[in-house]
């Protein structure tokens, strides 16, 4: 089991990984269009499919089935759009998580163990929405970049994905312990 101090130093530490994913996608929404679309040449252009070489190692062979993969993606939305789900999924992953650890000062929560995780859920959700909406809504103010609500749904992608990959296995391990919930108190 893990210690209350301990618990504590992860959970600071996944807040402020939070502050951090989200200030490097404020950062990346103050890009112009010019240096926005240079950076997406990158990594595009580092994600386009190669030709790979009959005997390859396993690492080419990882390689570029990314790649091709990303290919794919990138012929349904442009690179760009994806970049958002990174984005967000970074952030869901960190605010998950702190929602998930977060340790209150007194144990006397008056809510059921089930209860309780549902409503961390609902609270990482919530500043989740609010940091996408917030980015959106930032746009308006930056020259040559526009509030775009497709956007709106890779970041919910990439930050629900997030959720659902911290908060599905603390649920089944709350199933398996047999409800007690003593790990998200």
């Amino acid at each position: 089991m893990i210690s209350h101090r301990t618990k504590r130093c992860i959970w600071f530490a996944c807040v402020a990984l939070g502050v951090v994913a989200f200030a490097a996608i404020f950062a990346l929404t103050v890009q112009g269009p010019q240096e926005s679309a240079s950076l997406s040449g990158f990594f595009e252009q580092k994600l386009t499919p190669v030709e790979t070489v009959a005997g390859g190692s396993i690492w080419m062979t990882i390689k570029a089935t990314i790649r091709k993969v990303a290919s794919h993606l990138f012929a349904v939305a442009g690179i760009r759009k994806w970049a958002h789900t990174a984005e967000f999924f970074a952030l869901g992953l960190f605010v998950s998580l702190a929602a998930l650890l977060y340790v209150p000062r007194s144990d006397s929560s008056p809510l059921k163990p089930r209860k309780r995780l549902n409503h961390r859920a609902t609270v990482a959700l919530a500043v989740c929405v609010a940091c996408s909406l917030f980015d959106q809504t930032h746009k308006l103010f930056v020259l040559g970049r526009h509030f775009d609500v497709t956007d709106l749904l890779f970041d919910a992608l990439g930050y629900g994905l997030a959720l659902a990959l911290v908060f599905i296995p603390a649920v089944l391990l709350m199933a398996r312990r047999g409800k007690r919930g003593a790990h998200f108190g």
